[in-house]
């Protein structure tokens, strides 16, 4: 039964090394590494997607929870 468990693999912070950074094209003449804080060089389709469906779903949330918070406080206050 234990051999079915998968493992996941994790990116420490402390094991990142951050002086070769050499991960961009080149095209633009930026001199800071590509992808950012949330969309790393090189990541697959899927992660990009389900990063940018999180922030989205995010974002739906926050307004949909700001537009009820306001109803309430107007029905009470008025």
């Amino acid at each position: 039964m234990s051999s079915d468990i998968k493992t996941i693999p994790l990116m420490d912070e402390k094991s990142v090394d951050n002086s070769s950074c050499s991960t961009g094209c080149g095209n633009c003449s930026s001199t800071g590494c590509a992808g950012g804080h949330i969309v790393k060089a090189g990541s697959s389709d899927d992660v990009v997607y389900m990063n940018l469906l999180f922030f989205a779903l995010f974002l739906i949330v926050m307004i949909v929870t700001s537009y009820l918070i306001m109803k309430i406080l107007t029905a009470i206050f008025q």
